[in-house]
């Protein structure tokens, strides 16, 4: 017990120091705002894990009247990851987003979405990190830690809608949900039983891969908030209409 909550807070460390960290590099417009928005982030992140319940529990329910059960056959596995997981966690944390932007009483940035968006996500990984930890062993738990998968979907999720609104083009946004349901329905179809069944020999060089892509976009998304950012990223994305 001692060593699974050990792996478990180690596995808490880099969500932690994101967090932290980002409240730091976004704000150019109003840093008490942004401060406020990513506590607000977080806490919607938190809620994000509880509202996609609901949604799941209807994708699941569509999907088993058609008898696609997610232990049925390998489409039922297919459907269920990227459906019933994949695509209700990403629509549960885009939900929030937007309602962490509507209560933001500052004129926010690309950057600041991108930011938020990571946070969000943040947020459903600490709290879906502890109903794994009830399955998982330490060092699953500290591999999901450190690559922090929320994290990167945000990460991209929050760059394109950021385009969206830098542009006004909201196909932008589109993509960038997209893509993330495809990585990330990816990433839990490639560690499902029933890929492992059929995957056979191939299935250990493919789940390593996986988590190589992960640990890829942790690094790419390290690197651009380190870095300095083009005036883009950082000048205010609506015009203040106050006089």
């Amino acid at each position: 017990m001692i060593v699974l909550i050990g792996g478990f807070l180690v596995s808490m460390i880099p969500a932690a120091a994101m967090y932290f960290w980002l409240k730091t590099k976004g704000g150019a417009t109003d840093p008490e705002g942004f401060k406020l928005s990513c506590r607000e982030a977080l806490k919607n992140g938190f809620l994000s894990t509880l509202a996609v319940l609901p949604i799941s529990a209807v994708f699941a329910f569509c999907l088993n009247m058609l008898g696609l059960r997610r232990d049925s056959s390998l489409l039922g596995a297919f459907l269920h990851t990227f459906i019933v997981l994949a695509f209700a966690e990403e629509l549960a944390k885009s939900l929030m987003l937007r309602k962490t932007l509507k209560k933001a009483e500052y004129n926010y940035t690309w950057l600041d979405m991108i930011a938020l968006m990571v946070i969000v996500a943040i947020g459903f990984e600490v709290l879906e990190s502890v109903v794994y930890a009830f399955g998982s062993g330490p060092i699953h738990m500290i591999v999901r830690g450190v690559t922090l998968m929320h994290g990167g979907y945000g990460f991209i999720e929050g760059w394109f809608y950021g385009k969206a609104a830098y542009t006004g083009k909201k196909w932008y946004a589109v993509v960038g949900f997209l893509i993330c349901v495809i990585l990330h329905g990816a990433y839990d179809f490639g560690l499902s039983s029933q890929f492992e069944a059929a995957a056979g020999e191939n299935y250990a060089f493919l789940s390593v891969s996986l988590a190589i892509f992960a640990l890829v976009v942790f690094g790419w998304m390290i690197i651009f908030f380190a870095k300095k950012k083009k005036p883009q990223y950082t000048e205010p994305l609506f015009e203040d209409t106050e006089e």
